[in-house]
């Protein structure tokens, strides 16, 4: 046991220099990475997962699909009521068949023969009357067939001015826009059927993986984290006495203790206000200042740096 204080003094006083000593020069910040959490608008159930983590995408690769099939039912469902309306627009807009046409002018003749029959035995039947050779009841039944003669023959004759004349356009206007509605809902199925795909957005490399086949995704569930580990960032904290001279576009170096050489990077970003250093900086020199967050961007195509990486970063003036 050492006993001398001014010898302890010393020791302590040694160590800590070698301490300080071993800190890299620069100013310190942990590697981290752009990452996108891509999800579901939908909810549904996984029917394939088909990227696992490591894997590179491109942007639009498809990384997973939930069970569609009820949605592509509706999306048929739709397709039929347009088909539907299509035909009965077709129907009003090529009008009568000329064989209707004639069968319902016959019709229309019958009922003005049978009219004018009835009409004849209606006269010669208040002639009797009148003579007391046919009773009240005999001749009140003859005016009432007349009378309903004579409305089914004005009822098939307008019927017969319709077939002739064709639709009316306000038909063929509801038609028309009836069919506009059914396209439209085509349209929002097909729309929700495509929700049923997730596909990446962005190039980048699969970090995890948060679903299995089978299992049920909510709307807005984490599916799939991706990020560009060849383009990760360094937030550092410059003190606000040496942030003079850092600019956007600064030329920086990174370096961590795994590199061999150090990486280049470029200052992407200068925070407007100032903090108090973050706890997970261990520098004594560091550790009490008021400092400006810069962020620099790194070049790292071989993907040497990994997340959470403490980095010592170097900036150019």
């Amino acid at each position: 046991m050492i006993k001398n204080p001014a010898l302890l003094l010393g020791l302590a006083l040694t160590l800590g220099c070698q301490a300080r000593a071993t800190t890299p020069p620069g100013f310190q910040g942990v590697v981290e990475y752009d990452e996108r959490v891509v999800s579901f608008e939908v909810p549904g159930r996984i029917l394939e997962v088909k990227v696992k983590e490591g894997d590179v995408v491109k942007d639009g690769d498809v990384l997973a699909r939930l069970d569609d099939a009820l949605q592509k039912l509706a999306k048929d469902a739709r397709l039929s009521e347009v088909k539907i309306a299509e035909a009965d627009l077709a129907l009003l807009t090529a009008g009568a068949r000329s064989e209707d046409i004639n069968a319902l002018a016959a019709r229309v003749k019958a009922a003005k023969n049978a009219e004018e029959l009835l009409d004849k035995n209606s006269k010669r039947a208040h002639g009797l009357l009148e003579t007391g050779s046919l009773p009240f009841a005999d001749v009140e039944k003859i005016d009432s067939d007349l009378a309903r003669t004579g409305n089914e023959r004005r009822a098939l004759e307008s019927q017969l001015a319709a077939l002739i004349h064709g639709a009316r356009p306000q038909e063929l206007e509801r038609l028309k826009a009836r069919i506009a509605a059914a396209g439209v809902a085509v349209g929002l199925e097909s729309e929700k059927l495509e929700r049923y795909t997730v596909k990446s957005k962005v190039p980048g490399t699969v970090l995890d993986v948060h679903v299995d086949p089978g299992e049920l995704a909510g709307a807005g569930a984490p599916v799939v984290t991706i990020a560009d580990t060849s383009h990760p960032f360094v937030d550092v904290f410059v003190p606000e006495g040496e942030i003079a001279g850092i600019v956007v576009g600064a030329k920086a170096t990174v370096k961590t203790d795994a590199l061999g050489a150090p990486l280049p990077g470029t200052v992407e970003h200068v925070a407007r206000r100032t903090e108090f250093t973050p706890r997970f900086l261990f520098s004594d020199r560091e550790r009490p200042n008021l400092v400006v967050r810069v962020r620099v961007r790194v070049e790292d195509p071989d993907k040497k740096l990994h997340a959470g990486v403490p980095a010592f970063v170097g900036i150019t003036r």
